[in-house]
This record gives structure tokens, sequence and C-alpha cells, in this order.
């Protein structure tokens, strides 16, 4: 194992952290939109289909959440089995800093 791979885990942890930050915000707005137009026009069409957009971003929220979960793992692990000549690499304290952070 290399610096390299720790940065990538790193990495990937962090993405998925702020995707599932995208997909819980895009959930809010999306409900905010739908209540908007429900006042509006409780018969409108379009309300259908923003339901359909929302019931999407619905459908990735527990993949995000799964997709993270791995990923602090493998992350998790990589931390505990390092070469202990890693141990004082930016690499490692960002990987660290990256599990505190994102559990």
């Amino acid at each position: 194992m290399s610096t390299r791979d720790l940065s990538i885990k790193t990495n990937v942890l962090k993405r998925l952290a702020k995707e599932q930050v995208f997909y819980n915000e895009e959930k809010q707005r999306q409900q905010k939109r739908i209540d908007a137009m429900v006042a509006k026009d409780p018969e409108n069409y379009d309300i259908k289909k923003q339901r359909e957009v929302l019931d999407e971003t619905l459908d990735m929220l527990p993949d995000v959440e799964r997709r993270k979960k791995s990923a602090h793992q493998e992350l998790a692990s990589l931390v505990i089995n390092i070469n202990p000549d890693l141990k004082t690499s930016k690499e490692y304290e960002d990987a660290v800093q990256a599990l505190e952070a994102f559990e």
C-alpha cells in the first residue's frame, strides 16, 4: 500500500459525503417546488413529473449511504493496516480526518 492508495480512498469518501449532502439538499428543494406547485394548482400535470424527479432523488439516497459506508470501511481498514513509516505522511493525516468527519 502506498500514500497514493490512501489518497484515492480518502477522496472517494469525501466525494461520496458531498454527493450525500447534494441529494439531501436536492430532496428538500424538490419537495418545496412540489409544495408550491400544489398550492398554486393541485391538478397540474407537471406535479406528477416533479414527484417522479423527487422519487428518483429519494432512490439515490440509500445507494449513496451504502457506498459511503463501504468507502468508510475500506479507508478505515487501510488506516488500521498502514505501514508505520507512512503514519507521518500528510495522506495519512487526511485519511484520519476524513474518517472522523464522515462517520
